[in-house]
């Protein structure tokens, strides 16, 4: 760009902040007559936007954007301003803190999941079909069960507009245990509840209104506790030298919150020529390569092991619309990682599983790749059940996670009574 047409753009910018619209265009329409760079000639269009007397002019200049960038997220954010699809009162200021989360302490309104038929209580069935009586075997179908829509996904690049992406933008009723301080999502019917991770166990009266962002998808526990309890015995006579009687002394499941990623745009790479299947090359190479995606991320600030490996290796076909009916058996834990936080997570495995396979496709090369045209497109917050099991062969106690979907057996490292990370 010369320095006659960065000059101009910049006084069109000074303009357009300090509210004078017609000296904006002015001098942001004479810097695009200046054949600009190309990330010049982005900026005065999203300028001109702004500074746009109508809406239609406006969507004419963030529509030149998206044509030759189509993951900008200013003007994904301002088209969706335009169209209504999100409030400016909602955006994040960006020169002032988020306000705090705030709680209050209130009645939980509460009745249990009750039998039609005998009264008794009702728990979800391990076989996916609703839930069951315990007393008198009646069940009862959770309605509108059907496989998630991904077009239900929520967008990132306007969740992070908003402080739904960095804060707690929805009250739900949680429970905080006070023995190890985890804390749980409750169902509205919730009348007790044993900590999976203490087994302490409540009568539920009052619970805190946190700000947390709803689940949208769930995949129901699959593995009953007897089922659980055979993968143990399994994966103990597999091991070698464990050295006496292997006795489970506790199992316990809960749903654990996962953030579901879905990557976009694409990441840059280039290599030196080398031992690979481009040793003919006598150039640098480069190229693109789309994301690996979907990407899973465990919703726990600190995890304990086998947490992450058991609950993020899930099958997004497994996901079905959330509903409360789900934790009448077992809890669900709340969220402690933030959206945001979760996405740079996301983005970093992702650029490391797409340079790994680059990798392998080359046979060894380690090429250099970018992740400044990678985005987030799409989140959703999931809920995925683990069985977590204490066991003890004479003195030397044992700690497992177990995946509520396969039974799959992960070895932890903590002591029997002392599983909350």
């Amino acid at each position: 760009m010369s320095d006659g047409a960065r000059d101009l753009l910049v006084r069109g910018i000074a303009a357009a902040k300090a509210g004078e619209r017609a000296e904006a265009r002015h001098y942001l329409e004479w810097a695009l007559r200046q054949q600009p760079s190309s990330d010049e000639q982005l900026e005065a269009w999203l300028w001109l936007s702004d500074v746009a007397e109508a809406h239609d002019e406006a969507r004419r200049w963030l529509e030149e954007v998206l044509a030759n960038d189509p993951h900008n997220p200013r003007a994904l954010r301002r088209l969706a301003v335009i169209e209504g699809r999100l409030l400016r009162a909602d955006m994040i200021d960006p020169d002032r803190p988020l306000p705090a989360a705030t709680s209050s302490d209130g009645p939980v309104d509460i009745e249990r999941f009750a039998c039609p038929a005998c009264g008794g209580q009702m728990a979800y069935a391990p076989d996916g079909e609703g839930l069951q009586c315990d007393h008198c075997g009646r069940r009862t179908a959770v309605g509108g069960v059907q496989i998630v829509d991904s077009d239900a996904e929520n967008d990132f690049v306007l969740a992070l507009a908003t402080a739904r992406g960095h804060a707690t933008p929805q009250a739900s009723p949680t429970f905080a245990c006070a023995a190890c301080g985890a804390r749980f999502l409750l169902a509205p019917e919730t009348l007790s509840l044993t900590c999976p991770y203490c087994d302490a166990t409540y009568a539920v009266e009052a619970g805190d209104e946190r700000m947390l962002i709803a689940p949208d998808a769930i995949v129901p526990l699959m593995v009953s506790e007897d089922e659980a309890r055979r993968s143990l015995e399994a994966w103990s006579h597999k091991s070698a030298g464990i050295g006496g009687p292997f006795i489970i002394d506790r199992l316990a499941a809960v749903y654990l919150p996962v953030w579901q990623f879905e990557m976009g745009g694409v990441i840059d790479w280039n290599a030196a020529p080398g031992e690979s299947r481009w040793a003919m090359e006598s150039g640098p190479l480069s190229g693109t390569e789309s994301p690996v995606s979907p990407i899973a991320v465990l919703a726990r600030s600190r995890p304990q092991p086998g947490q992450a490996a058991a609950a993020e290796d899930i099958s997004a076909d497994l996901l079905i619309p959330y509903a409360t009916e789900y934790l009448a058996t077992w809890p669900a834990e709340t969220y402690s990682l933030s959206l945001a936080d979760a996405a740079l997570r996301a983005r970093e495995r992702s650029l490391d599983a797409t340079e790994a396979r680059l990798s392998a496709a080359a046979r060894g090369l380690r090429p250099a790749v970018r992740s400044a045209r990678m985005i987030v497109e799409s989140f959703r917050l999931t809920l995925v059940p683990i069985w977590l099991a204490e066991a003890h062969v004479g003195r030397t106690h044992l700690g497992f996670v177990l995946s509520g979907v396969t039974a799959a057996v992960y070895r932890g490292t903590r002591q029997a009574g002392r599983l909350a990370g």
